[in-house]
């Protein structure tokens, strides 16, 4: 991966975070949460992230795909929620999810001025 695309790599893991947080906080509904989550990690793998990682989160992914399209057929039978195995499996999905993700963030915060800050300390003179 080049370094040009790290704050690019970044901003998109940053934004599959913010995607999980809002799903567990209510504030976006399931398929609307898929259809992101899809959309995130495909952006993933066109910022050459690495093969092993976009696997294992298109693996993940798809866990949460099924679950939609379970919790889809059955609110056209008027059993709008999750079951408990489906909501526990998720919390599973999401956990990995998160544990993945984090393999992709920089271990330092990311800093727009960080390229043009001097690498040295200047010495200073009394």
């Amino acid at each position: 991966m080049l370094a040009t695309s790290d704050p690019l790599l970044r901003f998109v893991t940053d934004g599959l975070m913010a995607t999980i947080d809002s799903y567990l906080a209510g504030t976006l509904p399931l398929h609307r949460f898929a259809w992101e989550l899809s959309a995130r990690v495909e952006t993933l793998a066109s910022l050459d992230a690495p093969t092993r990682t976009l696997t294992r989160l298109r693996w993940l992914l798809r866990t949460v795909e099924l679950l939609h399209t379970a919790h889809r057929e059955r609110d056209a039978n008027s059993a709008p929620d999750l079951s408990a195995d489906e909501e526990n499996t998720l919390t599973v999905a999401l956990a990995d999810f998160r544990a993945v993700l984090a393999t992709l963030i920089p271990h330092n915060p990311l800093d727009p001025a960080g390229a043009a800050r001097p690498t040295t300390v200047p010495s200073v003179v009394a």
